[in-house]
């Protein structure tokens, strides 16, 4: 028993619907796994660049003359910058203290990702 010919064309419309929303659900989760991904990339720059900090941090800090770490430097793609000055709230008759702060940037946009401060013993 054939369908009547008003009917005929039915099924390939919706075939189309079909398609055209499979195809709309593909490109939501498509977008999501990338989405998902760069943020992935993006936390472990900022873990990358905390570790970075924190070690740099660590290494300006030891007292004694000189610095064993070099005020500007890099480590891949980030770079550091290193800054020093006196620490105003020290006692007048007290240990002299400066304050250490570490800038770590992403080298291609310049983008600041940690900062971390401490004090040390003025030389």
């Amino acid at each position: 028993m054939r369908p009547p010919p008003r009917e005929r064309g039915f099924l390939m419309v919706e075939a189309l619907v079909a398609l055209a929303i499979a195809a709309l659900m593909a490109a939501l989760v498509f977008d999501t796994i990338w989405q998902m991904g760069r943020t992935a990339a993006v936390s472990a720059q900022q873990r990358h660049a905390l570790l970075l900090a924190r070690s740099v941090v660590a290494a300006a800090s030891v007292p004694g003359v000189g610095s064993p770490i070099p005020a500007r430097g890099s480590d891949g793609r980030l770079t550091w910058t290193i800054t020093r000055e006196a620490y105003a709230d020290a006692a007048a008759e007290g240990l002299p203290l400066e304050t250490v702060s570490v800038a770590i940037s992403d080298a291609a946009t310049g983008r600041v990702l940690a900062r971390l401060s401490s004090l040390k013993a003025q030389r």
